[in-house]
Parts: C-alpha cells; structure tokens; sequence
C-alpha cells in the first residue's frame, strides 16, 4: 500500500495546485516541499509536504518567504509547533479499489456540465468562489451532484498520478454510508481498473470506513497560531 499512499500525496498536490491556478496563483515544487508564495484559496494550504524524509528546515525557509497560513503534514512526521503553528485537524488517507461488480445506484446522481449547476453544488457546500468554473472545462477532473427529498450531496474527483482522488464530499440530509458506498462505483465507471484515494477525518472518516475505504496512514494540517 505505500505506493498507493504516495500516488494518494501527489493526486493530492496535483489538485491543490489545479485550484490554485483557476484563482491564478502559482506554485511551486521543490527540495520535497509544495508551496504557494501567497495566500491559498480559502481550505487549501500554502505548504504540502511530499515525502517522508521533508526536512523541517527546509520548511521554515520556505515559511520565512511566504504568506503560509497553513501547512499539510502529508505523512504526520513533523511538529509544526516550533515554527509557530498549532494542530488544526489529524486526518487518514483512505483507498478503495475499483469496483468490478458494480451495484445500482441511487436516482439522481449526476455529473456537472454546466455553471448553473456549479453554483447549485458550491452554494450546497459553502464553496462558492472557491470552486471555479474553470475546472469544467478539464477532462481530468470531474464534479458530481446528487438531489432528491432528502436534500443535497455531492463530491469531486480527479485523475492524476494513475490514482482517482475524491474530495470536497458532503452531504445534506443524504445518508453518509449510502454516499462513501456509491462514490467507487461511479468512479468505477468512468475510470475502470484505477484506484480511487483521498483523505478525510471525523464523521466522514468513520463513514467511509463503514463502506469499505481502508486507511493508507495519518496527515496532519497545520495552522498559524
């Protein structure tokens, strides 16, 4: 699994940095360190570490160039404390495996196509400006929307680094067991044979743990004190 857990860290920064380039920001690799110079969207950090041996010197030279308001601890080795941030969350990267026999799914998923929608779905999960309509215009990455009585829910993936990365899942008024278990099978169907990553912590953790995601390892998100 440690190859699936690094395939999980680089979908990860290949994400953060796509959302960061549709709020035109640059980014940076380098020395095992992501970074952005200023300000990352709003729940996106400014500094991801992508290896496990990120020396915490090289992080503190590149929080004494930057705006970094928070940092992702990508394998929880490192004690941010020391340069002045506190814990914000602990959280697991999670795996599923693709899904060959695929069960039904509920009525009325569908995947976004339009900016109408968009802004159905950001408004639905506090995320509007953050998620930008640029990003349907990338074949890589994909928003999906479900509706009914019960209310709003919804996710998105991407594909990078032979790995199809699941984030920004909610859900209001949907049953969470019922989410975790039908986002394999729809991403199954578009992506046939990948594995599918991301992370959570919390409820959602424990709901997808239900549904049969398995943990790859801890991440720590540091903030600025």
């Amino acid at each position: 699994m440690n190859n699936i857990l690094e395939k999980a860290v680089l979908n990860n920064v290949s994400w953060c940095g796509t959302i960061c380039e549709t709020h035109g920001i640059q980014h940076f690799l380098k020395e095992n360190i992501w970074s952005v110079r200023q300000k990352a969207p709003t729940y996106y950090p400014e500094v991801i570490t992508v290896s496990r041996i990120t020396a915490l010197e090289v992080i503190k030279e590149v929080v004494g160039k930057g705006n970094v308001i928070s940092i992702k601890d990508s394998y929880a080795k490192l004690d941010m404390t020391t340069l002045g941030f506190e814990l914000l969350f602990a959280a697991e990267w999670i795996f599923h495996a693709p899904v060959l026999e695929k069960d039904s799914l509920s009525v009325g998923w569908k995947e976004i196509t339009s900016e109408t929608d968009l802004k159905k779905w950001t408004a639905a999960c506090s995320l509007t400006n953050i998620i930008r309509s640029d990003l349907l215009r990338k074949d890589n990455v994909k928003i999906f929307l479900h509706e009914n009585n019960d209310g709003v829910s919804g996710f998105i993936a991407n594909f990078n680094a032979d790995v199809v990365g699941i984030s920004n899942v909610f859900s209001n008024n949907y049953h969470d067991k019922s989410l975790w278990r039908e986002i394999p099978i729809i991403i199954s169907t578009l992506f046939p044979g990948i594995p599918i990553v991301g992370y959570e912590h919390g409820d959602d953790l424990f709901s997808a743990k239900l549904s049969g995601w398995s943990s790859l390892g801890p991440l720590l998100v540091w903030i600025k004190k």
